[in-house]
């Protein structure tokens, strides 16, 4: 326990001298859902519990510290609530009497699961089993603590959307590991960017592995779905589920990735399937591609592409690249005659003449064939070359050929395309949508993620409103309907409602605050303040010593309610002259 007294309960890092986290803002006074383990409970004598970092019908992860490894680790707690109950003063779990059976039916997949799983720590792409062992009525995992940040903030603060090429660097490993486990039995029903870690190094990592039941409709246990990723089949209990399902997940967030956009909620697709392809979305993503990524989000499971295999070599495979639709720049291989052919050819050529005249007819021969070639060619040159849009027409603006070197006259290598200028720029644009762009849906977006996609297309303006039931930034309404059709050369104005947050906000504790990082947190939460200076015989210089209205206590931020904060200047001094107090009025930036 004297390890615990020196371990900040939100990070697991040390404390300072005075007790306080230098790392995160974590105090010992947030409170915790009692209905879980509460922070500084220790389990299997070993591992102390800290905060609890997420839960759902399966159960709890808390970030932990291990007093053997003298390391952070997170720990997965067995306790499906739809089942049983908490006995606060010994943690035991108490089943329901009519549960039982599916209690301990739960549990036991629960820990074949994992152990499965453990048996992969030679895997670096997904969070392994470092321990197992039961305790309290129940099963906890002691799982890998893994440096980054998820996939989803990664992506709100890089834009909202990566290049194709980037994301096959990035996804590759993580299909390989994929695919192993999928051998192995497991289907994780729960890809989404929330369960991708981006770590430190640069690479994924797969988190959030749980029990089939928790993500599937009507099984007893309170379901986790990922809207836009979960596939159309989890959403009942008589679809059939496999490799398939995961095969889904993966094409949505590489559709996210690459668009900018959340994919469709499968639920809605089951009904009213409007899914737009992501080349229409963002032209920059290669037709191949998004193919692929509409063949992999069928809504049917068996009109799906059914493993990850399938997936990658369709995604990989270069005869997917040389697929062209109609009016698409055409590629052309170059070969060179082998050795032999060559030297047949030139025999030939310096083989003598049997008479002027056969020379004059070959001659002419020749010329007619160079003819009827060079018109064929021209005519050619013209069907392929793409329209030019400035005249309505087909103008020359060049041919994007690919440079085959063959080693004989059947045997053809591909080499990586040389891409024209007009390619490269449709590719390679700053702004991720091109001409004929369709406006995406960014309901349920951040604003800033918003303005960071569309800033180079759109003049974005924000309609702000108050609500409890609104995350904080996010968008609820767009003024140009999802799927119309835009051309971003054009400075488009694009209005969007975004909530403000909550209108009455409640006054955070200053315990222990200093004036600065108290008025930053009130600069977050939108409340306006006031500085008042008084002598403080108990409060430091600096500190805050109280609060006009008391902690917990709203403030109504809509109507610009000011909170008055009275900050210490020191002890009081004995003076012959009344000194006023300073006032300083300040607004949230």
């Amino acid at each position: 326990m004297e390890t615990s007294s020196k371990l900040c309960m939100g990070c697991m890092n040390e404390l300072d001298e005075n007790g306080v986290c230098q790392y995160c803002s974590y105090t010992d006074d947030i409170p915790h859902l009692q209905s879980y383990l509460a922070p500084r409970t220790v389990l299997d004598d070993r591992y102390i519990v800290g905060k609890m970092l997420s839960y759902n019908g399966e159960g709890a992860s808390y970030i932990c510290y291990d007093m053997i490894r003298k390391s952070k680790a997170v720990i997965r707690e067995y306790m499906p609530d739809t089942l049983c109950d908490r006995d606060r003063s010994t943690q035991r779990l108490i089943p329901n009497p009519d549960c039982l059976a599916k209690y301990k039916t739960y549990m036991s997949e629960f820990t074949d699961m994992n152990k499965v799983l453990s048996r992969m720590r030679n895997l670096s792409h997904i969070s392994t089993p470092l321990d197992i062992f039961v305790e309290n009525n129940t099963t906890y995992v002691i799982l890998e603590y893994v440096e980054g940040v998820s996939l989803k903030k990664f992506l709100q603060t890089n834009t909202g959307y990566l290049t194709w090429n980037r994301v096959k660097k990035l996804f590759m490993p993580l299909f390989t590991t994929l695919s192993i486990i999928h051998n192995s039995g497991i289907i994780h029903r729960g890809i989404s960017p929330e369960n991708i870690i981006v770590t430190t190094d640069g690479e994924l990592k797969l988190t959030g592995f749980s029990i089939s039941s928790i993500r599937t409709s009507n099984t007893g246990l309170s379901p986790e779905f990922y809207s836009g990723y979960t596939a159309p089949e989890q959403y009942t209990s008589l679809a059939y589920q496999g490799t398939w399902t995961d095969v889904y997940a993966v094409a949505a967030v590489i559709y996210r990735i690459l668009t900018g956009c959340m994919p469709l909620d499968a639920n809605t697709r089951l009904t009213n399937d409007t899914l737009v392809p992501a080349s229409r979305i963002n032209p920059g993503i290669p037709n191949y591609v998004s193919n692929v990524l509409s063949h992999a989000m069928a809504v049917k499971g068996e009109d799906r592409i059914q493993t990850i295999n399938d997936f990658v070599t369709q995604l990989f495979d270069r005869h997917y690249q040389l697929e062209h639709q109609k009016g698409a720049t055409q590629t052309i291989p170059i070969q060179r005659i082998n050795e032999a052919a060559e030297q047949n050819y030139s025999q030939k050529k310096k083989a003598p003449q049997k008479s002027s005249a056969g020379s004059v007819a070959v001659i002419v021969a020749v010329i007619v064939i160079i003819v009827f070639l060079g018109v064929g060619a021209y005519m050619l040159y013209q069907l392929l070359l793409p329209p030019d849009k400035s005249q309505g027409g087909n103008t020359s603006s060049g041919m994007n050929n690919s440079v085959f070197i063959a080693d004989s006259a059947t045997d053809v290598i591909p080499y990586e395309p040389v891409i024209t200028t007009a390619t490269q720029a449709s590719q390679e644009d700053e702004s991720p949508y091109g001409t004929g762009a369709f406006m995406p849906n960014v309901i349920g977006v951040r604003y800033e993620t918003v303005v960071s996609q569309l800033g180079k297309s759109f003049t974005i303006r924000a309609d702000y409103f108050y609500s409890d039931a609104t995350e904080k930034g996010i968008v609820t309404e767009q003024s140009i309907p999802e799927n119309t059709e835009y051309d971003p050369d054009r400075k488009n104005e694009l209005v969007l409602k975004v909530c403000k947050g909550t209108e009455n906000v409640a006054v955070p504790d200053y315990s222990g605050k200093k004036y600065t990082d108290y008025s930053a947190l009130l600069d977050s939460l939108d409340i306006k303040y006031k500085k008042v200076d008084v002598y403080s015989d108990s409060v430091s210089i600096g500190y805050v010593v109280s609060t006009d209205i008391g902690v917990g206590y709203n403030v109504n931020v809509k109507n610009g309610e000011v909170l008055t904060v009275r900050v210490s200047k020191g002890k009081t001094v004995k003076t012959t002259k009344k000194e006023d107090k300073k006032e300083e009025t300040t607004k949230p930036s």
